[in-house]
């Protein structure tokens, strides 16, 4: 009997092959407060990631979001961009 691999277990263990696990990020979201009324919000990884792949302005800015609660801009607590650039909270404020 023959055993079919999926596309997503071949993925895998190319990438197992390569050692390529370690340059995933362990966290499953970004941490974002809101620079008006400080709200916090846990936004997806994979999502800011899009944006940010997504996004055809300065890289030297974050993925950035509306907050739920009064409407104000979002920054992230700690972000590495897709493009090398860290993204801290302490510098924006």
């Amino acid at each position: 009997m023959f055993h079919y691999r999926t596309d997503q277990q071949t993925t895998q263990k190319r990438k197992k092959k390569k050692g390529t696990d370690h340059l995933r990020p362990k966290k499953t979201y970004v941490n974002y407060h809101c620079l008006m009324c400080h709200e916090e919000e846990k936004i997806p990884y994979n999502v800011v990631e899009e944006f940010d792949l997504m996004d055809g302005g300065d890289p030297t800015t974050p993925s950035r979001f509306n907050c739920e609660k009064c409407g104000g801009e979002m920054y992230p607590e700690y972000y590495r961009g897709m493009h090398g650039y860290e993204y801290k909270l302490s510098d924006a404020l």
